[in-house]
């Protein structure tokens, strides 16, 4: 079935990472795997206008999702001036960027993305910045804003129950199964969240798209769910 990636990179990852992904490569992916879009974050919030190219080199296949530091100077600025250009979310990173998700701080930020009707996607799963319960305080103070906690709390299983709990008590909590752990709480997040608030991921470059596929699909859960999860979530989402 079609597939909708709803979190994956392209740049230099330097430093830790040391590793590189670009256009071309993304694309062989998407056509290896069936993949009809990809939601693309670049390697860091600098690298917004990589992603703009992506974009304007790939419009069928790119969705930009521009990654967004709070305390940076512009960075309303920048919000609008990405989604004027056709962007469609904001990505927020505390871990990497060194701020807790549920600061203050980041409430003009999801201020702004209520204005212009964008999702915002949050990467989870470690302390001290961006825990799920974090993330749920912040989406307690924006309701009327879809939050993606990104990777679901990620590889800790106590992390992983806590962005299941967390999607369960707010209802703008949608959850991203990237470099999540267990099979079984991709389900029971199908099960007990929302048959609307799951959503496949791979976090290209970092983690390889078969075993993302086969981790979503050892839900062993019915074919009209796992088209919701691999695609369908994600295009209404994003309308």
């Amino acid at each position: 079935m079609k597939i909708i990636d709803a979190h994956s990179h392209i740049g230099a990852f330097g430093s830790w990472a040391r590793f590189d992904f670009d256009l071309p490569r993304l694309k062989e992916q998407m056509a290896a795997f069936d993949i009809e879009k990809t939601f693309l974050t670049g390697a860091n919030a600098h690298d917004n206008d990589a992603v703009l190219r992506a974009f304007e080199a790939a419009p069928d296949l790119v969705v930009p999702i521009a990654w967004i530091t709070p305390t940076d100077r512009g960075a309303l600025d920048d919000i609008r001036r990405y989604v004027a250009a056709g962007f469609r979310g904001i990505k927020l990173h505390p871990l990497f960027d060194a701020y807790p998700a549920d600061d203050t701080l980041v409430d003009p930020v999801i201020d702004l993305a209520e204005e212009l009707g964008v999702p915002v996607f949050v990467h989870s799963g470690h302390p001290p910045y961006s825990l799920p319960w974090q993330i749920g305080w912040l989406a307690e103070r924006h309701p009327r804003v879809p939050i993606v906690l990104l990777h679901m709390g990620h590889a800790h299983g106590v992390y992983v129950d806590a962005a299941l709990k967390t999607a369960r008590r707010y209802p703008n909590v949608y959850l991203e199964t990237s470099g999540t752990s267990m099979s079984v709480k991709i389900r029971e997040a199908y099960e007990t969240v929302g048959t609307d608030r799951v959503l496949f991921g791979i976090d290209s470059p970092f983690h390889e798209p078969s075993v993302e596929i086969e981790k979503t699909r050892a839900t062993f859960l019915p074919p009209e769910a796992l088209r919701r999860i691999y695609h369908d979530n994600a295009a209404a989402l994003l309308g």
